[in-house]
């Protein structure tokens, strides 16, 4: 483009004559000149603008994105917490069980089985108490993960909000 400009300028330069004088411009000339003048000022103006609105919109974009993989990873808490919770309530279920069989046994046996059946049973309820703190902690764990996806979501809520209204800014016909 450098190239072509310059050629331009020396085709307009040879055109001119050597010894020539600038004239002065009549004003029936200045007057489109100006109007042209005042056009490319708000042809630069709106170009600056949406320049700007282009960089905004990358920057949004960009935060949107990374608040969806915070809400993801979120999801993703929420379903190992979920996953442990099941699973710690499974072996729960297997202790009681047990712990109900060793019971029932123990009713039904003699003295020194029964001293051992005892030493079981203490230790199965020892058991289900340790479980009931780990559900307990696990329930935290899953209270704690659904709060953060809450908020996370709200935040990607307000930033596809203010994405949304940039584009329509961008897409609204200006004047």
């Amino acid at each position: 483009m450098g190239k072509m400009t310059s050629r331009l300028v020396v085709a307009a330069l040879a055109l001119v004559p050597a010894g020539a004088r600038a004239q002065s411009v009549a004003a029936s000339d200045r007057a489109p000149r100006d109007a042209v003048a005042a056009e490319i000022a708000l042809l630069r103006q709106t170009i600056e603008r949406l320049a700007a609105v282009a960089v905004k919109s990358q920057v949004l974009a960009g935060r949107l994105a990374a608040q969806q993989q915070r809400v993801l990873r979120e999801q993703d808490a929420i379903a190992g917490a979920e996953e442990a919770i099941d699973t710690a309530g499974r072996r729960q279920e297997r202790t009681r069980a047990t712990l109900e069989r060793a019971n029932r046994a123990l009713d039904n046996v003699v003295e020194e089985p029964r001293s051992e059946l005892r030493r079981e049973v203490e230790n199965l309820k020892a058991d289900l108490d340790d479980q009931d703190r780990e559900l307990t902690r696990l329930r935290t764990r899953l209270s704690q993960a659904e709060q953060g996806l809450k908020s996370e979501q709200q935040s990607y809520a307000q930033l596809d909000a203010v994405l949304s209204g940039l584009v329509r800014e961008v897409d609204r016909p200006k004047p």
